[in-house]
């Protein structure tokens, strides 16, 4: 009986034994693998949600940043669209500087080729003027439609024939001025 008696609790050993190796090779081992997977998985998502949250937290500054392209945009498609030639450029310069009483006045305009399709005239005024006069008609440029830009200034004194010293002077000024997609390029006019 004391063999028989082994026999069976070394059969129930061994039996224990092969139904735990069996679990553990079919249950567990498989399912710590698929653990092991998801744990890289979550790592590799944390990243892409850290990621995220960095993102998101520069979300206003985004919002700033495509605000201001955005009223720079306008602003300047305000200033280029739509026809712009040489007796508009002519026009509006001339009324400016009468208005501001700037005297002996002569303009030049001759068109120049377009930049990415926006127009652009050549522009080369004489004029006698006080320093007031000539800061007043440059600010005058820049509040325009159009956009103008000065690319050279000369200023000469006028001598009084008397001695006396006076503000008044002569003034050869060159500018740009830009506005008006060319049909050509593709732009509406």
């Amino acid at each position: 009986m004391n063999q028989k008696y082994w026999i069976v609790i070394g059969g129930l050993a061994l039996g224990l034994a092969l139904l735990t190796f069996a679990g553990w090779r079919f249950l567990v081992h498989p399912l710590s693998a698929d653990y092991a997977a998801a744990v890289a998985q979550k790592a590799v998502i944390d990243a892409q949600l850290q990621t995220a949250r960095d993102t998101a937290a520069q979300f206003s500054k985004f919002r700033a940043q495509e605000e201001d392209m955005r009223r720079d945009l306008e602003f300047y498609s305000s200033r280029t669209d739509g026809r712009l030639n040489a007796v508009e450029v002519s026009q509006m310069l001339t009324t400016l500087g009468k208005g501001l009483g700037l005297g002996n006045w002569l303009i030049t305009v001759a068109k120049q080729p377009s930049i990415g399709g926006i127009g652009q005239y050549a522009v080369q005024l004489s004029f006698k003027s006080d320093f007031e006069r000539l800061g007043g008609f440059l600010n005058a440029c820049v509040s325009q439609r159009r956009i103008i830009v000065p690319t050279g200034i000369t200023i000469n004194s006028v001598d009084d024939p008397n001695g006396v010293y006076n503000d008044t002077m002569t003034v050869s000024l060159n500018m740009t001025v830009y506005g008006g997609l060319d049909a050509k390029a593709g732009g509406r006019i």
